[in-house]
This record gives structure tokens, C-alpha cells and sequence, in this order.
């Protein structure tokens, strides 16, 4: 019974060991054959390669850039510091102000619409004090006006008036003491005449000589008056006249300074109100002039103060892209070149332009020691959605090669310092070609020497291991007529095993 129960158990251990064989072989098999049938193909087979061919070449040199603008603005907070005196008190702004409100950066504005409200309380105030004082200057410079005229009408008068009117009562009053002379000197010869005859009296003859001299000294009082009134009264009045319209023309001409002086403080008052209210000069994307290193960042409630830039307002419709030329190439590149930009923001638009100029002095970064030179490139058209700070891809065609012998840029290796293609003939057989190369676009290599047109070289070098090299050996010794019948036997013993342990 137990011989029994273990010849059952031996039976039943032996069946499960073979199936297990049989599906190990069924899982093994399979691949066996494909690694098989893989080891048969020929080795060049399993390598990509390309046609050396001719073709127009266009020469490109590659560069990473930024999209701009060349019209962009920088807008500056205008605010002055400016003091006004009033009534002996002194009133200061110190040019610095408050956000309000400021409209979101990155936002789409037209012409004249409101960027940002600063705090005008300060302005406003000295524009109220400085309105009265310009009133009380326009009364001043009323008064001092109505001075001045009543100065010049006075001078006016008295040379038109007064003077005509003294000059004619004197002339007058001395018309009438000569007329008194010559009467009185005529009754005196009538006097003496008749005292003569016995018919006046002595006293009489007297009475007459004495009023003759009252007379003769009145007539010459009068002709003195005039002289004196002439010579000395008259332009003494006139030089008091005219001093006195020169004084009221000057604290006219004063208070006229003085009224435009206050009404211009007043307008520099208004204007500070007004430019607490930052309007876009023109269409454009609203940009903040943040500057972290400093801890200043646009916002509401934040300070601001006079000179300090708060905004860039790039003009979209003249936009550009500045490129930045690695020193290695930037000899290569020229004004008037021809170029194709991809903008990674805009990836379904293929822009081109034209390299404008090339500045003259390098730049460099503060965490890299790598010299650029920046490129204005212009485009040709603007797409729809071309913003500021997009990071644009530039290819600048350099040169133009026609009919010139190519490669893929993939085809080419470097070793030891010297360029390297492969070649094969399709015999299985793979050559190491060193060979010269001109110029180069994005895809494809000039080659000068080294290969010839329709030659094949593999695209992708870097899959040529020893290996594979050593296949290639391989294969190219068993192409000889000896060892060609020896060549199954591999194949056979790779096979003898399977089939046995199917058996």
C-alpha cells in the first residue's frame, strides 16, 4: 500500500514538472526565435541613415530674445515740492504722494484713460490759499492800474490845462499893469503940464509920480512872476508830475509781475492736482515698474515720490524683438538680414522681420559671466496677442549657399576634435569618413570634402557601439566564399536545444 501511495505521488510530481516545462517553453520560445530571426538581419539594416545630396543651403545662427516695443513709454510720477507764502505762513509739499487706486497690471488701455489716483489733498489746499492770494494781487494790480492813469492824467492836465491857464492870467495881469503904467504916466504929463499953468497943485503932481512908480513896480512884479513861473515853477511841477506817473508805472508794472507770478503758482497747483490723476498717453499694456531690490512693489496705499518711475506703457502696435547674440555669433550677423521668430506664447505663428541694428557694446548678466550682444529686430506684422516679455526663438539667415553638398545635422560626430560621418555601401559594410564642413542652417551641414553625392550616412552615430562594429566585422568575414556553408551551424545548435526539450 505504501510502494502504492508513493509510486501515485511519483506519477503526479512528474506530471506537474513537465507541465511546467511546456509552459515555460511556450513563454520561452517565442522569443528565442525573434532574437533568432533578429541575429539574421543584417546589421546596416537596423540603422537609420540619409542621402548626401545638393541642395540650396541657407545659412542660420539661432538666439533667444524678448518681445518689446520701440515706442515705449516710461511714466513718472510728475509731483513737484513746492511751498506757497501766505500771510506770513508758509505752506510745503515735499513732491511725494499716496496710491488711491491703480488699475491692474498687464491690462489693455486707450489713450487718456486713468492708470492711477494719488493722494492731491496737500495740492488741493495750496490751490485754495493761492486762489485768494492771486485775489488779493488782482486788487492790488487794480489799484496800482488806476494810479498809474490818474498820474498820467494829471501831467496831462496840467500841461493842457493848468500851465496854458497860469501862463494866460499872468501874461494877463501884466497886460494890465502896463496899461495902468501908460495911464498913469499920462495923467503925470497932464500934472506937470497944467501945474505948470497954475492949474494942479503940487501935491496933486506927486500924487501921480507915486502911483506911476506903484505902477511901474507892479508891472515889473508881473513880468518876474511870469519868468519865475516860467523858468522855475513850470518844470519843477512837470519833473513832480512825471515822477509821480514813473512811480505808479512801476508799482503798476510791480503788481502786474505779481499777479502772473501768483497766477502761475496757481497753475503749477492746479497742474499737480491734475497729474495726481496719471492718465495713459497713449494706447498701449500697462507694465508696473516693480523693483524688488528696493522693496517697492505698485499697489495701493504704497508711497511715491516726485521723478520715480511707476509704469511702462510699451505701444503695441510698433512692436520688436531684442535678441540676444551670443559673442561667438554675433560676427556673423548684419543689419538687413532676414530672420523667422517663434514666440512661445503665440506657438500657431510664424513671425519674420529684419535685424535692425546691433548694439556696440556687450551686455552682461550679474550671475553669468556670458557676454551678449543685443539685436533690434523688426517685424513685419504683428499678430493679434503679441504681448510685452514674451520669449520669442530667432533665426537669423546668415548666408546663402546654392547647390552645395549636404548632410542632416544629425549625421555628424565628433571624435577626438575631428568631424566624423559613417557611410555605408549596403553591402553590410560601414565606413569611418572624416570630412570637412562650410556653412550650416537649423538642419542640415555643408560638406567641403569627405563624402560624395548619393552616399549614405547613418543618421544617428552615437548608436554605432563596438558591438555592433564587431557584428559588422563579423558579417563582413562570412561574406568570403570559405566559411559560407559554415554559416547555419550556429543556427542549427541554436535550434538542437529547443527542439530537444520539446521531444
Amino acid at each position: 500500500m505504501q510502494r502504492q501511495t508513493r509510486r501515485w505521488r511519483n506519477r503526479w510530481v512528474g506530471g506537474v514538472g513537465l507541465l511546467a516545462a511546456l509552459v515555460a517553453l511556450g513563454f520561452v520560445f517565442p522569443r528565442v526565435c525573434h532574437s533568432l530571426k533578429q541575429r539574421q538581419r543584417p546589421a546596416l539594416e537596423r540603422l537609420s541613415t540619409a542621402t548626401v545630396r545638393r541642395t540650396d543651403l541657407w545659412g542660420s545662427v539661432t538666439a533667444g530674445g524678448t518681445v518689446g516695443s520701440s515706442n515705449q513709454t516710461n511714466i513718472d510720477c510728475e509731483l513737484k515740492s513746492l511751498s506757497a507764502g501766505v500771510r506770513g505762513m508758509s505752506l510745503v509739499t515735499s513732491g511725494a504722494s499716496t496710491i488711491l487706486s491703480v488699475v491692474p497690471a498687464g491690462t489693455l488701455v486707450k489713450k487718456d484713460e486713468i492708470l492711477c489716483e494719488l493722494d492731491s489733498s496737500d495740492y488741493e489746499e495750496l490751490v485754495r490759499q493761492q486762489k485768494m492770494t492771486v485775489e488779493r494781487a488782482r486788487s492790488d494790480h487794480l489799484q496800482a492800474k488806476l494810479n498809474y492813469e490818474v498820474a498820467e492824467m494829471a501831467i496831462t492836465q496840467y500841461r493842457q490845462g493848468i500851465l496854458l491857464q497860469t501862463q494866460k492870467s499872468l501874461n494877463g495881469q501884466i497886460a494890465l499893469a502896463k496899461s495902468d503904467l501908460e495911464r498913469t504916466a499920462d495923467r503925470l504929463a497932464w500934472s506937470r503940464r497944467m501945474h505948470k499953468k497954475g492949474y494942479v497943485s503940487i501935491g496933486q503932481v506927486s500924487n501921480d509920480e507915486v502911483t506911476l512908480s506903484r505902477q511901474t513896480f507892479n508891472l515889473e512884479q508881473s513880468l518876474l512872476g511870469l519868468k519865475v513861473f516860467e523858468r522855475y515853477e513850470v518844470p519843477g511841477t512837470l519833473r513832480q508830475l512825471d515822477n509821480q506817473v514813473a512811480s505808479t508805472k512801476r508799482n503798476y508794472e510791480y503788481q502786474t509781475d505779481r499777479l502772473t507770478r501768483h497766477v502761475d503758482s496757481l497753475e503749477q497747483f492746479e497742474l499737480q492736482v491734475k497729474h495726481c490723476t496719471i492718465r495713459a498717453p497713449h494706447d498701449g499694456f500697462l507694465i508696473y515698474a516693480n523693483d524688488p531690490y528696493r522693496n517697492f512693489v505698485i499697489e495701493p496705499g504704497i508711497a511715491v515720490r516726485q521723478n520715480q518711475t511707476l509704469f511702462y506703457l510699451p505701444d503695441l502696435a510698433q512692436m520688436e524683438v531684442k535678441a540676444l547674440l551670443h559673442e561667438s555669433i554675433v560676427q556673423k550677423v548684419h543689419d538687413g538680414m532676414r530672420t523667422k521668430i517663434r514666440v512661445e506664447g503665440l506657438p500657431n505663428n510664424h513671425l519674420e522681420g529684419h535685424v535692425v541694428s546691433i548694439a556696440a557694446l556687450p551686455t552682461r548678466n550679474f550671475f553669468s559671466e556670458v557676454t551678449y550682444y543685443v539685436g533690434q529686430i523688426k517685424l513685419d506684422n504683428i499678430p493679434r496677442g503679441l504681448l510685452p516679455g514674451m520669449t520669442a526663438e530667432v533665426e537669423i539667415s546668415t548666408v546663402h549657399r546654392p547647390d552645395v553638398l549636404t548632410i542632416p545635422s544629425q549625421a555628424m560626430t565628433v571624435e577626438n576634435g575631428t568631424d566624423v560621418c559613417y557611410v555605408t555601401d549596403g553591402n553590410n559594410n560601414l565606413e569611418r569618413r572624416e570630412v570637412k564642413l562650410g556653412q550650416a542652417s537649423h538642419d542640415r551641414l555643408e560638406v567641403t570634402e569627405g563624402l560624395s553625392e548619393g552616399e549614405q550616412v547613418v543618421l544617428d552615430p552615437s548608436t554605432i557601439d563596438a558591438d555592433l562594429m564587431s557584428e559588422l566585422s563579423t558579417s563582413t568575414a562570412s561574406a568570403s566564399p570559405a566559411p559560407t556553408q559554415a554559416e547555419p551551424e550556429p543556427i542549427v545548435h541554436a535550434e538542437v536545444p529547443v527542439a530537444t526539450v520539446t521531444h
